[in-house]
């Protein structure tokens, strides 16, 4: 008949088995019902404290090499209501202020600026005032000025939000707020 170790399968293959349908129909149930979506009222610049410095260490303490390095320091003002997204199955939020330019030789580019990790429903009303950048502002180029002389569309970039919800069981779903903020680099003239 059979012995001890095959009724162990027999009985661990089910469990298995149970849990993976169990999962599935949760995975299913998620992107059928999907988020709600969140509440951005606000991305904001703050121009007063938007300068073009130059060098070789970046805000995260990365080194680029060349005392000459241009980075765009800026601050901005976030009010994004997270509460609707999280439900049974939202595991936490990952949010990112990303800044976009066009360049010729390079087309369109992102840059990461700043982000969070939203872990609980407690904490997902982010109300942030005066927001330093986190990350490096900083072109492939390494240098601002270069580009505002050579051609002026390069100037304008756009911030956006851009969140990931991280569900328990599921697939990954992201947003992307609908409200940016425009900012225009200074001249190598304003640097400090």
């Amino acid at each position: 008949m059979y012995n001890l170790q095959q009724r162990a399968n027999n009985v661990f293959s089910f469990a298995i088995t149970v849990g993976g349908v169990v999962l599935a129909v949760i995975a299913i149930i998620s992107a059928i019902t999907g988020y709600e979506s969140a509440n951005h009222r606000l991305l904001k610049v703050d121009a007063a404290n938007l300068k073009v410095v130059t060098r070789r260490y970046g805000p995260d303490d990365t080194d680029y090499r060349s005392s000459k390095s241009e980075f765009a320091r800026l601050s901005f003002d976030i009010d994004a209501d997270f509460t609707p997204v999280f439900n049974w199955n939202t595991k936490q939020i990952f949010v990112t202020v990303v800044a976009e330019y066009e360049k010729k030789n390079f087309g369109r580019n992102h840059v990461v600026l700043w982000d969070k990790i939203i872990t609980s429903k407690d904490k997902a009303h982010l109300k942030l005032r005066n927001v330093r950048n986190k990350y490096a502002m900083i072109d492939i180029s390494q240098q601002w000025n270069l580009m505002l002389i050579t051609d002026f569309s390069y100037e304008n970039a756009n911030l956006t939000l851009l969140w990931d919800i991280t569900p328990y069981v599921g697939v990954l779903q992201s947003g992307q707020s609908n409200i940016g903020a425009k900012l225009v680099l200074p001249s190598a003239s304003i640097k400090k």
